[in-house]
């Protein structure tokens, strides 16, 4: 005996099996947005503040740091010099993300050991050149510096360092945002005229390149106070988008109705106004309106039969009648003829 073939399902079947779930859910999801319909006015609001206001937050404090940021009123860069591949020690770094548009007090600040050497070497050389990272110079500078001893006191003992800053541009304006840096201290000669002419170097502890921006313009106001400036930008970003934000919210929180159902709903009172409404509708109304009808009605005959008033009727005799037939009939005396 032949084994009966299973019959596949059809197509139809399976599309309603998988597509169920979704139709199921979508069901859900319409019972439950139909369920919460009379709560929409309240719960929007809620919804829109839950979700704005800490956006708000975040934004007014990005645009805080972000004047913070770009009004670096100062930055300092280490320089770590390399001795005995040159004549004079020199230092090569990379500055960091400057303002193209600000001026920068730009100078090299040593701390060098109080010892006799670098006493005894005099005035010493600092230069300085500012390059792109494509090795273009844009600017090069040279700054003499000495070392002075220190000086001691009755309270103080002697330091053992002292420090130095040479100044090397007063206002220098960057036309690029990512500059390198190569700085060099000492001379070239290496000292050859001093004792036994052998060479000599400046003994440096440690080294930085100090960048301090100039106030100048409107920007220079920021600079002067840039807390101030930064706080003052974060109130004002927060106080634009918190206006914003509630003016869409307000209409949808304060009690009263829509625009357009209050024009909507002038509209209906105007045709209503219109068009008379029916006894059965309004039968208080109807019925003061006759009972006014009916009043004016009575005061307009009353008014009438006051001012009516019979007039005299005239009879004018024809011509084949006596003209004093009339007065005979008048007049209650007999007439009297004259005598001829």
């Amino acid at each position: 005996m032949s084994r009966p073939e299973e019959k596949s399902p059809s197509p139809s079947l399976l599309w309603r099996v998988l597509i169920s779930p979704i139709t199921l859910g979508l069901a859900v999801v319409s019972r439950g947005f139909s369920a919460l319909r009379p709560y929409a006015p309240t719960l929007i609001p809620i919804l829109v503040c839950a979700l704005f206001i800490p956006l708000i937050l975040l934004l007014s404090a990005f645009s805080g740091w972000y004047v913070w940021s770009s009004l670096s009123v100062s930055w300092q860069v280490p320089l770590y010099f390399q001795y005995g591949n040159g004549y004079a020690p020199h230092a090569v770094a990379r500055l960091p993300d400057i303002n193209v548009q600000q001026r920068y007090h730009i100078s090299v600040h040593l701390v060098l050991p109080d010892s006799a050497a670098n006493i005894a070497l005099g005035n010493f050389m600092t230069s300085l050149v500012l390059a792109t990272p494509g090795n273009t110079s844009l600017v090069s500078v040279s700054r003499p510096a000495i070392v002075l001893p220190a000086r001691s006191s009755l309270l103080f003992r002697k330091p053992l360092t002292s420090e130095i800053s040479v100044p090397m541009l007063e206002a220098f304006i960057p036309t690029k945002a990512n500059l390198d840096v190569a700085v060099e201290i000492g001379r070239r000669d290496g000292w050859r005229t001093l004792g036994a002419g052998e060479g000599r170097e400046v003994s440096v502890l440690s080294a930085s390149l100090r960048g301090l921006a100039v106030p100048h313009g409107i920007r220079g106001l920021a600079l002067r106070a840039p807390l101030l400036a930064s706080v003052l930008a974060a109130g004002i970003f927060f106080f634009i988008l918190s206006f914003t934000v509630a003016t869409c919210v307000l209409p949808l929180i304060l009690p009263g109705m829509p625009a357009e159902e209050s024009e909507d709903e002038g509209l209906n009172v105007a045709k209503t106004e219109l068009t008379e409404p029916s006894a059965s509708q309004y039968p208080a109304q109807e019925k003061e309106r006759n009972r006014r009808r009916s009043r004016s009605s009575r005061s307009s005959r009353e008014a009438t039969s006051r001012v009516k008033v019979e007039a005299p009727v005239d009879i004018i005799p024809s011509a084949t009648e006596d003209p004093t037939r009339g007065l005979r009939r008048r007049s209650s005396k007999p007439v009297v003829a004259a005598d001829s």
